[in-house]
Parts: structure tokens; C-alpha cells; sequence
């Protein structure tokens, strides 16, 4: 399952599902009921966690290659239901993302807090793009862009007579345009100037989507690919978040043992 915090709540994705339940029949509950599943248990790695309640959905119509060991099947979504009211440490050198009830002292001690926006479950970060004050949408969901935006601020950020790179993004089972300029500019996020390689905008959109974010504030998207080289401190239940280097990061860890 990938985390998701682009999805309010956490699903599993009825396809999936039902290939699990043609191979092994007792393995999952049969218990589903008006497109939920009930006291499910499963491991994300090996740590175990326990569901009163799951939304099932249909994704698309593709089952599950047994026979491709290799294969990492994606067979639903954790969403931010998980870390509601939490703290969530990203960790993206290490790929390892911890969910506590509070900042841990080492990390309080080292790292500068700012207030972000944490609205039914959706997380948005205040940033300065181009020179302009305005909130992203975190989405981990949309993790192969460094920035997701409009054409304008996209056209913006892009080296002078750059080209963009065109490919096709399902969204849900809609085909999107992707078109993507390499920059060689970059964001401020927490105090903290980031360098980006790339941004992108999408064509498919409609305008009446592009002006209720803008009505909004929202100025684009961002994901993981942003904070590759960072410590991503997300506080839900104060509002707060925070980033730290990762260099920075483990020679604290290395200092606390």
C-alpha cells in the first residue's frame, strides 16, 4: 500500500482485493459491507496495524502477476487518517517514515517550526514561488513531480527557451497531458531555499479547476521528489511543520546514541 497524503482516508483497491481472495481465500475477511471492509488487519513492512473500518474501491481491472517475484504490487492507499492528530517524521534519505504523538526532543531542538494549513484532512504548505506568497498542496501521491503548477508560473520558472517534455498521466482513469520544463530555479518552503530541477503543468484541466484553486490560494502541487534530500516534520494536530537536511539529521541521530 503507498501512503497517500493526497487521500483523506486510507482504501484498498477492490481489484486488488480480489485477486488476494481467489489465491489465498482465507486471508482476507469476507466480511465487506456496503463497499467497506471490516476489522481488517494487515503489515505496512513489519509493523502491524489494525482497521475497524476500510473503504474498498475499484481502481481499474488489472489483477495481480503471481508469477513476477519482483513485482511490487500496489494493492491500496494509506491515507492521512493514519497520521491524523499525529506527527508524521519523513525520513526520505532513509525511506522510513515514523507517525508519533509528538516531535521527538531531538528533532524540537534542531529544527524551525512554521504554521501550514490542515484542513479536512488535506495538507497545504505555505511557499514562495517565483517571488509570490502562496500554499502548495502536499501531495505524496504525485511524487514524480517536483512541482505541479499552472502554465504561467511553469513558463516562469523555466530556463529561457526551454521545450517541454510531453507524456500522459492517468488520473483516475483520465488522461491527462503532463508538460514538463527544466528550471533552474527555486522554492522557499520553511525558511528553506529549494533548489528544483523541473516544474509541470497539465493540459486537460479545465479552467474552472485551475480558478477554484486560485480562488483559493492554492498556487500548485508538490510531493515527495521535492524533499528528496530533506526530514519532513508534519505536526496535524498543532498545524505546524518543519524541514531538516538529512545530513543534518543523522549527524544528530549520531550525536543522541
Amino acid at each position: 500500500m503507498q501512503f497517500d497524503t493526497g487521500a483523506p482516508y486510507s482504501l484498498i483497491y477492490k481489484n486488488k482485493l480480489n485477486a488476494i481472495q481467489l489465491k489465498y481465500p482465507s486471508s482476507i475477511p469476507s466480511n465487506e459491507i456496503g463497499g467497506k471492509l471490516e476489522n481488517f488487519s494487515f503489515k505496512a513492512d513489519q509493523t502491524p496495524i489494525v482497521v475497524k473500518e476500510i473503504e474498498v474501491k475499484q481502481f481499474d481491472d488489472s489483477a495481480i502477476d503471481w508469477k513476477d517475484e519482483n513485482r511490487i504490487e500496489i494493492i491500496g492507499t494509506i491515507g492521512t487518517d493514519l497520521i491524523d492528530g499525529k506527527v508524521a517524521i519523513i525520513d526520505y534519505v532513509n525511506k522510513k517514515l515514523t507517525v508519533s504523538q509528538s516531535i521527538p526532543e531531538r528533532l524540537m531542538e534542531n529544527i524551525s517550526l512554521s504554521d501550514f494549513i490542515y484542513s479536512n484532512r488535506h495538507i497545504l504548505l505555505p511557499a514562495k514561488v517565483n517571488g509570490k506568497e502562496t500554499v502548495l498542496y502536499f501531495d505524496t501521491g504525485s511524487s514524480m513531480f517536483e512541482l505541479l503548477t499552472d502554465r504561467e508560473t511553469s513558463k516562469q520558472l523555466a530556463i529561457p527557451n526551454e521545450k517541454p517534455i510531453q507524456y500522459k498521466v492517468n488520473s483516475w482513469g483520465n488522461f491527462l497531458i503532463a508538460n514538463t520544463l527544466a528550471s533552474n530555479s527555486s522554492i522557499e518552503i520553511a525558511n528553506i531555499s529549494i533548489p528544483i530541477g523541473a516544474s509541470t503543468f497539465f493540459e486537460g484541466v479545465s479552467n474552472a479547476q485551475i480558478e477554484q484553486m486560485s480562488k483559493m490560494g492554492i498556487g500548485g502541487m508538490t510531493g515527495n521528489k521535492l524533499f528528496l534530500n530533506y526530514i519532513l516534520v508534519l505536526d496535524t494536530k498543532h498545524h505546524k511543520f518543519g524541514l531538516l537536511p538529512s545530513l543534518q539529521y543523522s549527524d544528530i541521530a549520531g550525536r543522541n546514541k
